[in-house]
């Protein structure tokens, strides 16, 4: 049962691969769809579709970073087609999804910590 706005982000954040829409919130949460997205939009100051959106990229750009799938696949493990996907991670962050993971892994491999030559 849907009691504030945390309650809301967390069921999204927790079940990021299964949310769809907004409906599907709404339902799982047993809120009207139109009571769930206004007061959503009221307290946090953004909708939210785009507060699933955003999500989903975030979880996308962990995923990329953190697996070797292909970026097709983390598309529909999102919820996207690869082409919406690709689009809508591409505007949020500035960069397509190959480039995102070439970038951030690098960035990663740069800072762990290399085993050291033993004589």
């Amino acid at each position: 049962m849907y009691n504030s706005t945390t309650d809301v982000k967390l069921f999204v954040d927790q079940h990021i691969k299964e949310v769809k829409t907004i409906h599907s919130v709404a339902e799982r949460l047993q809120v009207h769809y139109d009571t769930l997205r206004k007061s959503f939009l009221r307290h946090e100051q953004i909708a939210l579709a785009d507060y699933i959106t955003r999500q989903k990229v975030q979880a996308m750009k962990e995923h990329l970073v953190m697996g070797d799938d292909p970026c097709f696949f983390i598309c529909y493990e999102y919820g996207y087609r690869e082409d919406s996907g690709a689009k809508i991670f591409k505007k949020l962050t500035g960069m397509t999804m190959l480039e995102y993971r070439r970038k951030h892994r690098a960035a990663q491999q740069n800072t762990e910590p290399r085993p050291t030559d033993i004589n």
